[in-house]
C-alpha cells in the first residue's frame, strides 16, 4: 500500500509541475478563460483537479489562438491605420505629387564651347591619347610591357 502511495504522489507531483510550466510558457494569445497567473494558482493549489481543468478550459490550441496576440504598437508604417489615413489624405490634397521637372535651356553660346573643344582635339595628332603616350595599350594595370 505505501507503494501505491509514493508512486501516487509522485505521479500527482510530475502532472501538476508539468502542467504548471505548460501554462507559465505558454503564449497568453493561447489561453483561455482565465489570465495566465490564475490558472498557475489553481494548477498549484488543487493538484491534479487544476491540471485538468487546465487541459479542459484554460489550455488553448495552438492552430487556433482565442485571441489575437497583443501587440505595443504597429510593427510597420503600412500597419498603422493613422498613418495610412494620413497618407491618403496627403496624396488628395497632393502633397505627394511629383515635382515637375523643367527641361533645360539650352543656349546657342554652350554650342559654340563644344565647338571650340573639338577643334582643340583635331589639333592633336591621332597618334596620341590624352595622356601624350604614342597609343600603346597595356594590361589594363597601368603598365605597358
Amino acid at each position: 500500500m505505501a507503494r501505491f502511495l509514493i508512486a501516487a504522489i509522485v505521479l500527482a507531483a510530475a502532472v501538476t509541475l508539468y502542467g504548471l510550466f505548460d501554462c507559465l510558457l505558454r503564449d497568453r494569445g493561447l489561453i483561455r478563460v482565465l489570465p495566465k497567473p490564475v490558472w498557475a494558482i489553481i494548477i498549484l493549489v488543487i493538484p491534479v483537479i487544476g491540471f485538468v481543468l487546465w487541459y479542459l478550459f484554460g489550455r488553448g490550441s495552438e492552430d487556433k489562438p482565442s485571441a489575437a496576440p497583443r501587440r505595443r504598437g504597429p510593427s510597420a508604417p503600412d500597419d498603422d491605420d493613422d498613418y495610412l489615413r494620413q497618407v491618403d489624405r496627403d496624396v488628395k490634397l497632393g502633397k505627394h505629387a511629383p515635382e515637375v521637372q523643367e527641361p533645360e535651356d539650352t543656349t546657342p553660346d554652350a554650342d559654340d564651347s563644344d565647338d571650340e573643344d573639338s577643334s582643340d582635339s583635331d589639333t592633336h595628332s591621332a597618334d596620341t591619347d590624352e595622356h601624350g603616350s604614342n597609343g600603346s595599350t597595356g594590361d589594363g594595370r597601368g603598365h605597358s610591357n
